[in-house]
């Protein structure tokens, strides 16, 4: 059985309200531990002496540790909102949606992540290189960018920020798209081209909806659930997802005020949670972040290509053949009410 048909292992899991229950109660987990979050924010800062609370929560800045960390942190929620989802609205076991296996596979990441860390790193450069070509340096000291420097110690918080939370909002976003949405669609979608297909333009939702923020977004999506769907889990789309969002915050941050930053800036709003403020581009320079944002959303797909070859090879499966759930295999025990 496919990755994305795991959710009918068993027949009371496949029945219609299941799939609803579980999307429905994975987004209202998020809700309301997104509304504590924020409100809990507010609060912490509005005790803080000469601290702008709407500027370092709503503006996107990518060199503000405050602004990244709190997007990242909402994005971070969507891992327990999701497994919340699973277990109460689904009532089945976490393991199916993680992989065929039910389990992490150390084996597939030993062999295969290398490469799709390669793929996403190859993404950011290229559209940072990109947007060092076609950026316009007339932009740099415009309103967008000015006070964009920043220093050393600022610089190492946000990436320390990126490095905590990036993995963690990056299994959560895979778990809740590639995971229960995709599992969700299968139930009643046998071919996985729909699924994956609803999938992507799900993740949209939320997003600002530019020409160069929509291409590396529905890019990303998109491999990843190509990749959720022939691996038969998520182990590498949440590693793609992961390299792309800190190496890209990483660039943006470092780059900022210039064709590099304006570049990678398109991947941190693709790659980010939707509905937080990096989900929409801060730059001036919308030449250079369209230019960076087609550029990596080509690589994604063509090394998303690259990685499908790869898969096949190391399980010895043909081209278009997923790594499946043997049938011999023991259905997972069912979840007591």
């Amino acid at each position: 059985m496919p990755y994305h048909r795991l959710a009918t292992l068993r027949p009371e899991w496949a029945s219609w309200s299941k799939p609803l229950l579980a999307v429905l109660a994975t987004f209202i987990a998020y809700v309301v531990m997104a509304s504590v979050l924020l409100v809990g924010s507010v609060l912490a800062l509005a005790l803080l002496p000469r601290v702008n609370i709407a500027l370092g929560i709503t503006s996107g800045a990518p060199t503000s540790p405050l602004d990244v960390g709190l997007a990242l942190a909402m994005g971070a929620l969507w891992l327990p909102a999701a497994m919340i989802g699973v277990r109460f609205g689904g009532w089945r076991p976490l393991g199916p949606t993680w992989s065929v296996t039910t389990r992490p596979r150390r084996d597939l990441i030993r062999h295969l992540g290398v490469w799709v860390v390669v793929a996403g790193l190859a993404a950011v450069a290229l559209a940072a290189v990109v947007g060092v070509i076609t950026g316009s340096p007339e932009l740099a000291g415009s309103p967008a960018t000015e006070g964009s420097s920043i220093g050393a110690g600022q610089l190492i918080l946000v990436l320390a920020v990126a490095l905590v939370l990036g993995p963690v909002q990056a299994a959560g976003l895979e778990l809740t798209f590639r995971g229960v949405l995709l599992q969700a669609l299968g139930t009643g979608l046998r071919s996985p081209l729909p699924p994956i297909l609803l999938m992507t333009a799900v993740t949209l939702i939320g997003r600002e909806l530019t020409v160069a923020v929509l291409i590396p977004a529905l890019a990303l999506a998109l491999s990843a659930g190509v990749l959720a769907w022939k691996s038969g889990g998520l182990e590498l789309p949440v590693m793609l997802t992961t390299t792309v969002t800190i190496s890209s915050i990483a660039s943006a941050a470092l780059a900022s005020g210039t064709g590099a930053g304006a570049g990678t800036a398109a991947l941190v709003a693709a790659s980010a949670a939707p509905g937080t403020s990096a989900a929409g581009l801060t730059v001036a320079d919308g030449t250079a972040a369209l230019a960076g944002g087609i550029a990596a959303a080509l690589t994604l797909l063509v090394l998303t290509a690259v990685l499908i070859t790869l898969i096949s090879r190391h399980f010895g499966l043909a081209l278009l053949q997923p790594v499946a759930r043997p049938a011999t295999a023991p259905t997972p025990e069912a979840v007591p009410h």
